[in-house]
């Protein structure tokens, strides 16, 4: 995984083609979209399992 991400951040900064560019860049932001969902929605959904 941390290779992976790593290779994501080489060629969003250094890619030749744009394409790949721009493939690498929504790669990541999906990855941080996901983390910020489970951030949000994982402890609220503990916290409403534990509190009922």
């Amino acid at each position: 995984m941390t290779r992976w991400l790593l290779k994501l951040l080489v060629e969003v900064d250094s890619s030749r083609f744009l394409t790949t560019r721009l493939g690498a860049a929504a790669g990541l932001l999906i990855l941080l979209g996901a983390f910020a969902a489970a951030g949000y929605w994982l402890p609220t959904a503990v916290t409403g399992y534990l509190g009922k």
